[in-house]
């Protein structure tokens, strides 16, 4: 039996990741008095990670032996390197169970044990991770609101002339980030370029940049392009859908991902999908593992415009996505427009794969299980 504690800490809005399994064997979704107060993360007297309240909640629901119970990551201690781990196999052994961890982000690496199971958007690229492990944000997708909407407006509009060549939307600052963006102005891309960049979170110190690069980054950082200074500043912006405005006016989404993770680990946010989603011509930095993943998924990424061979090496990565701007700047906008249109089944095409109802299938005999025995 599977037990679901259907809580999605922090949320808000978004799907509820529960609601996006297909499962292969019997389950309970349990309910909760408390869910409001745990999804916002208001509990009484408590703060995250609420691991005492999960243990209340294993403890009421009673499992049996080599019952599966599945939760959010988020009731969970993860600040020290091999925590998560440590406290879920304590919980398995406490309660005679397997847990199941749902990591909705990017905190943790998926992870298969006879113990427990972590999902999460960074996996490695081996085929029981690519076949099992649960990625939130690409199946989300297909059970927004807005999807069938989109599937509405988008090909009436995809015909039309567009103002830019390229969008690229950046949140938090990093190295590599910044190294992409400078480019973007060095090549003179960025007036063909819907642009933003907030800057907020600087995962680098500023001392280590020149003082011609950092007086540079004063005056161009933050970029703002349709949410205030002051919201883009604290990262106030709104993950669950592209910026479709700019995105219907410009012909690629430049996507520089979270993490610039070298193969066989990848990670995949929300931004990676964007350009499916909003009819773009996709453009990636997200690691040497990435191309590859998706296209094993089926998704077309103009492989005859850009160069998506894999590279090894963050360097060598960097460079490439700098040679695709290249590119972008060589070609005139109306022979990008051409390109977007004879190649508008293939965009199509990437839209019906991530906007199709589908969800994850979940099949117990796909993990790993301990058994654990009966007391004599």
């Amino acid at each position: 039996m599977i037990h679901i504690i259907p809580h999605h800490i922090k949320k808000g809005s978004y799907v509820p990741w529960y609601s996006l399994f297909n499962f292969k064997d019997e389950f309970i979704i349990h309910k909760f008095d408390n869910k409001e107060q745990i999804e916002r993360a208001i509990l009484p007297e408590s703060n995250l990670p609420y691991l005492d309240e999960l243990i209340k909640q294993i403890t009421h629901i009673n499992p049996n032996r080599n019952d599966v119970v599945i939760c959010d990551v988020q009731y969970f201690p993860t600040e020290e390197p091999g925590e998560l781990q440590e406290t879920l196999k304590e919980l398995s052994n406490k309660f005679k169970i397997k847990i199941v961890s749902v990591d909705d982000d990017n905190r943790q690496m998926y992870e298969d044990t006879e113990f427990y199971t972590i999902f999460s958007n960074k996996f490695r690229l081996f085929t029981n991770s690519i076949n099992n492990n649960f990625n939130y944000y690409r199946y989300r997708v297909s059970h927004e609101n807005y999807i069938e909407s989109l599937n509405t407006i988008l090909p009436t509009f995809s015909s039309n002339q567009r103002e830019k060549k390229l969008n690229m939307i950046i949140g938090v600052d990093k190295l590599e980030r910044f190294e992409v963006f400078k480019y973007v102005h060095n090549i003179e891309l960025d007036k063909d370029a819907y642009l933003a960049y907030s800057g907020f979170a600087s995962n680098y110190d500023d001392s280590e940049l020149s003082n011609d690069l950092l007086h540079w980054k004063n005056e161009n950082i933050p970029t703002i392009l349709d949410t205030s200074i002051e919201e883009s500043g604290i990262g106030n912006v709104n993950p669950q859908i592209p910026p479709i405005p700019y995105c219907m006016n410009s012909y690629v989404s430049c996507i520089l991902e979270t993490q610039l993770m070298t193969s066989p680990e990848i990670h995949l946010s929300e931004k990676s999908w964007n350009p499916f989603i909003s009819y773009n011509i996709p453009l990636i930095l997200g690691g040497d593992g990435v191309n590859k993943y998706l296209k094993q998924l089926g998704f077309w990424l103009a492989d005859d415009l850009f160069d998506t061979s894999n590279v090894s090496g963050k360097t060598n990565i960097i460079n490439q996505y700098k040679s695709n701007l290249d590119i972008l700047k060589n070609i005139s906008k109306n022979e990008l427009h051409d390109y977007y249109i004879n190649n508008l089944k293939y965009i199509e095409h990437n839209f019906h794969i991530i906007a199709r109802d589908q969800r994850f299938i979940y099949d117990l005999q796909n993990y790993k299980h301990h058994t654990y025995k009966e007391d004599i």
